[in-house]
């Protein structure tokens, strides 16, 4: 099951990175254009709104999104720990189904790491669940939530206290 769910999430890993990539893209061309966009900001003002550019509005708009969303590279660095803590996981799960016993130490400190991790990763994406909530409704981040609450809190919980368990008994 260990093995399973670190495929999982290392997929999940993946596709943050690539999110986080794709927004450090738009960042950048937010951030490069910053002139631009302001001065055509003022010029529809002055204007009174009579000359519009579309441009200027998706500027605005991507400027507000990056705003409520976390920095680029928090999502990125959380993105490759989440990763790394997948293939540690899968690698962990090769070393149960050989019955190393060294592994369960191991698994117990993975189970820690992972648990603050996952706390970390829920605290520092709080604007991203508000995001969700203003552009998908209050389900979807939900949702989103609890299944990173489940994968990335519960889970590790409950494989540390399962091998806390098998230790004392």
């Amino acid at each position: 099951m260990l093995i399973l769910i670190g495929i999982f999430d290392l997929g999940f890993g993946a596709a943050m990175a690539a999110a986080s990539i794709s927004l450090g893209q738009v960042a950048g061309e937010v951030s490069a254009n910053s002139g631009l966009l302001h001065l055509g900001s003022m010029f529809t003002k002055i204007t009174g709104g009579l000359v519009h550019f579309g441009s200027v509005d998706q500027g605005e708009a991507a400027t507000r999104v990056l705003d409520v969303l976390p920095p680029v590279w928090i999502s990125m660095v959380l993105a490759i720990g989440r990763m790394l803590l997948s293939a540690c996981a899968i690698g962990l799960g090769i070393a149960l189904a050989r019955r190393l016993r060294s592994s369960l130490s191991l698994l117990m400190k993975w189970s820690l790491i992972a648990c603050g991790w996952g706390i970390v990763a829920i605290l520092a994406n709080i604007g991203t669940y508000e995001f969700l909530t203003s552009t998908s409704g209050a389900l979807a981040a939900s949702v989103t939530v609890l299944v990173d609450l489940g994968l990335h809190v519960i889970w590790p919980l409950v494989v540390g206290w399962k091998v806390r368990l098998g230790q004392l008994s």
